[in-house]
């Protein structure tokens, strides 16, 4: 068959057979953030609302109401965003936005987290050798 039924109209083709989809390789909820532009899980980004005061407010707890921007909690992200004016755009804001209190957070809490170095070749983290089948 040629990929048309009866009438001469196309016959629905599933994303997965057709290999369209993009399914991302993380598990749970995926964000983009405001900063860099890239996909990220839930939990690894920063959500921050807007503050009646027209200041920026990091959701520690992602609960705040109100519409949220998500950010990885980097320096380099927030100055992307801050730079590219991303944070009233995504937060559908006109005003001008206080960054001061995100910032401070995150220059208090980047310093605090621990990234690994990397591991040896064939050596998983725990330092056992890695299967090679």
């Amino acid at each position: 068959m040629d990929g048309t039924d009866r009438a001469g109209l196309r016959t629905r083709t599933s994303h997965a057979k057709a290999g369209t989809r993009h399914t991302p390789s993380l598990t749970g909820p995926v964000r983009t953030c405001v900063g860099c532009r890239e996909t990220d899980s839930r939990s690894a980004l920063l959500r921050v609302v807007a503050g009646g005061d027209g200041d920026l407010v990091p959701d520690l707890r992602r609960c705040l109401p109100g519409r949220g921007a998500w950010l990885h909690p980097t320096r380099d992200c927030f100055d992307l965003a801050v730079r590219r004016r991303a944070f009233g755009r995504a937060l559908r804001v006109s005003a001008h936005l206080d960054t001061s209190a995100v910032a401070e957070w995150i220059a208090t809490h980047e310093q605090t987290i621990v990234r690994p170095q990397g591991t040896e070749s064939g050596f998983d983290a725990d330092e056992h050798p890695m299967s090679t089948q």
